[in-house]
């Protein structure tokens, strides 16, 4: 989160500057011209920003950021990254905050799934192995992962109800199911991960390692925004003052 306010010379500076505002107008002006520098690096400079400092970010993280307004009351605005997620997706907060401060990430989604279905510890993270196939943005594709962890399921289940003695099997899955298997590979150094047998030989689908991902910062979100407020306050809030004149009403 990161606080819009006018640094520099003062907002009755930048009034005197312009002449002839009448005093009461200003709280209404430096409000307006506040929340639109803080919509602008919402909308435009940050996501140019990620464009440049990401490699192909996805609508999701263009478009995950907010704002909250100035007010006569309060003349300062924020930018902030969405702390929930839409639908079934992670709250950005969880993948952009590393980018942005540095440091270990949080677990995704897919860990926590992975951990409820018992293949995964507590204090281990997923990384993406070598037969999984990403898309265009580097990331690991949902689909893919909903297929494999349903396939994890079905694993399980299909264990259980041979324990029972029915020798029944699952249908939905059962290839991919048999394909799977959790664990260190037998012979080598291989990690212990979530990997597919292709024929004779195996390829990871998920590593598992207790070494948190740590990201080194990308994201300068705080100088992109500050940027923003040095360059667009004074004309945004020429141009609130016009609109303000232009509405006339008793400003006296």
């Amino acid at each position: 989160m990161i606080t819009v306010r006018r640094s520099g010379i003062d907002i009755a500076t930048v009034a005197a500057q312009i002449g002839d505002v009448p005093r009461r107008m200003l709280p209404y002006a430096a409000a307006t011209a506040l929340t639109r520098c803080a919509q602008h690096a919402q909308r435009t400079e940050l996501p140019a920003e990620m464009r440049r400092v990401f490699a192909n970010p996805v609508a999701y993280t263009l478009n995950a950021l907010r704002i909250e307004p100035a007010s006569k009351d309060n003349l300062s605005a924020r930018v902030m990254v969405k702390n929930a997620g839409e639908g079934s997706g992670i709250a950005p907060e969880n993948f952009l905050q590393p980018e942005v401060e540095g440091g270990v990430r949080k677990h995704k989604r897919m860990e926590n799934a992975m951990r409820y279905a018992g293949v995964l510890g507590s204090s281990q993270y997923a990384m993406p192995g070598p037969g999984l196939s990403l898309d265009a943005s580097g990331n690991v594709k949902g689909a893919e992962v909903r297929t494999i962890l349903g396939a994890l399921k079905n694993i399980r289940a299909a264990s259980a109800t041979r324990e029972r003695g029915t020798g029944k099997r699952l249908a939905k899955g059962r290839q991919l199911a048999n394909d799977l298997f959790v664990g260190m590979p037998r012979g080598g150094s291989r990690p212990s991960g979530i990997w597919r047998r292709e024929g004779h030989r195996i390829r990871a689908l998920f590593v598992f390692t207790s070494n948190a991902p740590d990201y080194s910062r990308r994201l300068d979100f705080s100088g992109v925004v500050q940027k923003v407020a040095l360059e667009r306050f004074r004309p945004e809030f020429e141009k609130a003052i016009a609109a303000l004149k232009a509405r006339g009403g008793n400003w006296a």
